[in-house]
């Protein structure tokens, strides 16, 4: 199976998708700061994901661990992000979920290596 195929994989990728619509919303000042550090962090996490999917068996544990750093990271800005009114509190409820769910494939995928 391809990387881009894997659950991890497309919720990771329908989660960036979301939060770049959403960021449109975003105050003028935080649009270009806060909400793109926030699409940056998460297509990073995306980046680990491939990484690590592409990475010969020894070497898959540093993609996946770079992924859950820049997905602890995201879940820091997206909560600032809602602090600073610009998630509404069911989109961000929405988003934990989700990420909580990466993280918890991500984590699953660590052990079984």
């Amino acid at each position: 199976m391809l990387i881009h195929e894997s659950s991890v994989f497309q919720a990771t990728y329908d989660v960036l998708k979301d939060l770049h619509v959403a960021r449109r919303s975003f105050a003028k000042s935080e649009k270009y700061a806060l909400g793109e550090r926030m699409e940056e962090t998460l297509l990073n996490v995306l980046l680990g994901i491939i990484d690590a999917g592409q990475a010969k068996q020894e070497w898959k544990l540093t993609g996946i661990d770079a992924a859950l750093r820049e997905l602890e990271k995201t879940k820091i800005l997206l909560r600032l992000a809602s602090d600073l009114g610009q998630i509404q509190e069911r989109r961000l409820i929405s988003y934990q979920e989700s990420l909580q769910k990466i993280g918890r494939m991500l984590g699953g995928w660590r052990r079984a290596i």
